[in-house]
């Protein structure tokens, strides 16, 4: 008879004993009902009180009916909803349901969360949450999630509480750990330390179920070392601690423990083992009889679950369905009225319509004058501006520059008189500031009206411009076909309209890379520029004055102003204007 005990019996003893042993009852009366407050008149209230007396009956299903009524009733405490959420979970627990128990453990766990941020913990708090982790914990045990169920025991622990209700929480946690990495096979070593723990604080908080758990738990660490004198001595003690106890819990454990005291004493020869064998038998008979019965009241605890929760959807279902029917009829009721209204509205409109008709057609024809009116100041302003720059610059050039270089002449004369003598410094000094002047008059000259491009047009005068502002950062590069000469004031007016968009290039775009291109077709002048540089959106982005300006400039000369541009693609500019070609006079 004795031959017929495995090895694989030793590892099954009472490891899993703390994981499932606190996860049905402790939220019945945990920290729970200490810190909520609630008005025991309303619904909600009555329907969770209903559901919680049932769940301590064993009534499940219908307990889970009652407490989804009430988390579906109306808003209260956190906590409250907490503790429903928790007793929803332990049915689904119940049912064996692990996932579903795991979703509600977490909606309990998310109640606390939303409490405890920059709120100093109290000993109730964390009562209440060590309960939830440690059921959390349990249901992932039982679908094989160790990392998960470790996770949320070793939370647990980390919180330093020393409330008794707290430490006995942290004792199953130890324990609890303890029995996972038995079943793990991890390093002994680590598991006696857990268990050293859990013995500890359950001595500490007389705990004597779960210390008798641990001390068949450490006898089993012995065992699996074939320590078997040391396994006898820690399964003695804990069925000294359970010989009176006949709970139904307490007679579980008592026949895993018959059982491995039988394998203890077998490897000792001490054949009392077989007395042990006997007892762990007859208590087997009945246990199993026993679960035979409780699989199959959760078989149809678990059905009764299934109809409970078809029963809410349904529910849930009509009331969504009333809502919509009511919300529909409601909307078609205010549709007709909105469409009434509207009849009415669009009648007086149409009346107030005719009669600003008239009005609005002047004060287009106003704004239309105003816009043309503007365009013109702008366009007079800026061919002044153009004219009187180009005066100023032939001034410079032919007048004021041709009296320096006639002073320098003089000058020069004057030093050959000293003949052998030393030439006096100032004339030498008095030569060097002619010189300077004359040049910066060049300068001023040249940015007035670019003397390429009245001398060679627009071709040599735009790539000038573009060779000119071309750096290690930024190249200009041109494509320029089929442009000819063509009327100074035009030309001139063409290069200010090209200058004014490189100008921008340089202070808006960013761009590593700007193309100027230009090319006459049919007497139209085609101007392209473009950049690669950051862009702007023209739906939201307003022209600047620069770009009024040009865009004015273009539309005096009969032209068409284009932009294309998007954030971080560049900008593309394109213009075309009429071509305006030198008067031929006409031949006698």
């Amino acid at each position: 008879m004795i031959n017929k005990i495995k090895y694989s019996k030793i590892l099954v003893p009472l490891i899993f004993v703390f994981l499932f042993s606190q996860a049905r009852a402790e939220s019945l009366d945990s920290a729970f009902s200490a810190i909520i407050q609630v008005d025991t008149s309303n619904i909600k209230y009555k329907k969770y009180t209903i559901g919680k007396k049932l769940y301590q009956s064993g009534e499940y299903s219908k307990s889970l009916k009652y407490l989804l009524d009430a988390i579906n009733t109306e808003k209260s405490s956190s906590f409250y909803n907490a503790e429903i959420y928790s007793l929803i979970a332990g049915i689904y627990f119940e049912s064996e349901n692990y996932n579903e128990s795991i979703n509600y453990f977490k909606r309990s766990l998310g109640c606390f969360n939303n409490n405890f941020v920059d709120k100093q913990i109290t000993d109730e708090d964390a009562v209440l949450r060590g309960n939830v982790y440690l059921k959390l914990s349990a249901a992932y045990y039982k679908i094989n999630i160790k990392d998960s169920s470790i996770y949320f025991l070793k939370k647990i622990i980390s919180n330093n509480q020393i409330n008794t209700k707290y430490r006995k929480i942290e004792g199953n946690a130890y324990g609890n750990l303890a029995a996972i990495y038995i079943s793990s096979d991890s390093e002994s070593e680590l598991v006696i330390n857990y268990l050293t723990k859990a013995i500890e604080i359950h001595k500490q908080v007389n705990n004597l179920s779960s210390l008798a758990a641990s001390y068949s738990n450490l006898a089993t660490i012995h065992v699996k070392n074939k320590d078997y004198l040391k396994a006898k001595y820690f399964y003695n003690k804990a069925l000294e601690i359970l010989e009176d106890k006949n709970d139904k819990q307490s007679v579980e454990y008592k026949e895993s423990l018959y059982d491995n005291m039988a394998w203890s004493l077998y490897n000792l020869k001490d054949y009392t083992a077989y007395e042990y064998v006997t007892k762990s038998y007859s208590i087997r008979d009945s246990l199993n009889e026993k679960k035979l019965k409780a699989d199959i009241k959760k078989i149809q605890l678990r059905h009764n679950i299934d109809l409970v929760k078809k029963a809410e959807e349904n529910k849930r279902l009509r009331l969504e369905r009333n809502n919509w029917i009511i919300g529909v009829v409601g909307i078609l009721v205010s549709l007709l009225f909105l469409y009434i209204a509207n009849l009415y509205k669009l009648k007086q409109k149409n009346l107030r319509l005719k009669l600003s008709e008239n009005e609005l057609e002047q004060q287009r024809k106003l704004e239309k004058l105003k816009s043309d009116s503007q365009a013109k100041i702008i366009n007079a302003a800026i061919d002044g501006k153009e004219t009187e720059r180009k005066q100023i610059a032939e001034i410079l050039h032919d007048n004021v520059s041709a009296l320096l270089s006639s002073a320098n002449m003089h000058l020069q004369a004057t030093q050959k008189q000293f003949k052998g003598d030393e030439v006096p410094i100032e004339i030498q000094k008095s030569q060097q500031i002619i010189l300077e002047a004359s040049q910066k008059i060049r300068e001023l000259s040249h940015n007035l009206v670019s003397s390429v491009l009245l001398k060679f047009g627009l071709e040599y005068a735009i790539k000038d411009a573009a060779k000119k502002y071309s750096n290690s950062s930024l190249r200009f590069f041109t494509a320029i076909s089929n442009v000819n000469r063509y009327a100074q004031e035009y030309e001139i007016k063409i290069f200010n309209i090209v200058q004014e968009l490189i100008n921008n290039i340089l202070k808006h775009s960013k761009a590593e890379k700007a193309y100027i291109a230009m090319e006459e077709e049919d007497s139209m002048l085609t101007i392209m520029v473009k950049d690669d540089g950051k862009g702007f959106d023209t739906n939201k982005s307003k022209d600047g004055i620069g770009l009024n300006q040009i865009r004015a400039r273009v539309d005096m000369l009969n032209g068409s102003f284009e932009i294309e541009s998007a954030k971080n693609i560049g900008t593309k500019i394109i213009i075309k204007v009429p071509v305006v070609r030198n008067q031929v006079p006409k031949s006698a």
